[in-house]
């Protein structure tokens, strides 16, 4: 079988892993939806404007602009294409634009996943992810859903672990705060806000439907969750679950 140049072991990041390809997402679904329903619409008006005159062939030509335009914009997103290598990643995005991403180079990840529901009860089976990624030059490369799925979030958090989580541990230990985001982490405790929770006063730390929730200990139940925040807004989130994790199981007696 040929392989795509890309597909060949890369000079800097190393050994090819994986090619991840898009799929067909739901609002990629609707436009070609639309896309198809203007084709359809077009081809209507114009065997209408035949007989009838001049209108119905504007109305057809238009709508056969606006289809094309759309489905140009289709052919783009299809062919997105992000090749894993054992030091990084090469992203071609819909943008025509090729992002090279050492691991190593990787400061912050940012990710998304939503699921959805028949009747917004009965789960249908469908998540859809989406990754932000920074790299110590300030560049900001988003992975959205067309290319974007769980077992890709895998391989970012295994190499994010491998890469940050040595240095983080380290500052933390020297006594410097750790940055997630919204929320700090430090010898004193978790910090929103202007607002420090000390280690000894929370009670554990909980992921429940795309929120993350830091629990108090001796409060009532209205006042159970000191800080709720999306779980989007969190960068690093295994990392700063694993580290908070380790750090309440030393803090408990």
């Amino acid at each position: 079988m040929r392989q795509s140049k890309q597909q060949l072991n890369h000079p800097i990041l190393g050994k090819f892993v994986k090619e991840f390809k898009p799929k067909i997402s739901r609002e990629l679904g609707k436009i070609i939806g639309i896309t198809v329903g203007l084709i359809l619409f077009s081809i209507f008006q114009f065997l209408l404007g035949l007989p009838q005159g001049s209108v119905s062939l504007i109305i057809s030509l238009v709508c056969l602009i606006i289809a094309s335009v759309l489905a140009y914009g289709i052919i783009n997103i299809l062919k997105e294409r992000l090749f894993l290598y054992e030091k990084g990643l090469v992203y071609n995005s819909s943008k025509r634009k090729i992002n090279i991403i050492n691991f190593s180079d990787i400061v912050a990840l940012w990710q998304y996943s939503a699921r959805y529901y028949l009747y917004f009860i009965i789960p249908n089976g469908r998540t859809t992810y989406e990754y932000t990624i920074q790299t110590k030059d300030g560049q900001i490369i988003i992975i959205d859903e067309i290319i974007a799925n769980e077992e890709l979030g895998k391989y970012l958090n295994y190499e994010l672990f491998k890469h940050l989580m040595p240095s983080l541990k380290f500052n933390y230990n020297l006594g410097q705060e750790v940055i997630f985001g919204e929320i700090t982490i430090s010898k004193h405790g978790i910090k929103a806000k202007n607002a420090t929770l000390p280690w000894l006063a929370v009670e554990r730390i909980d992921i429940s439907a795309g929120k993350l929730y830091i629990r108090t200990k001796n409060s009532g139940w209205l006042k159970k969750n000191w800080y709720v925040t999306d779980v989007s807004t969190i960068y690093n989130l295994y990392i700063f679950i694993e580290m908070t994790n380790t750090i309440l199981n030393s803090a408990r007696p």
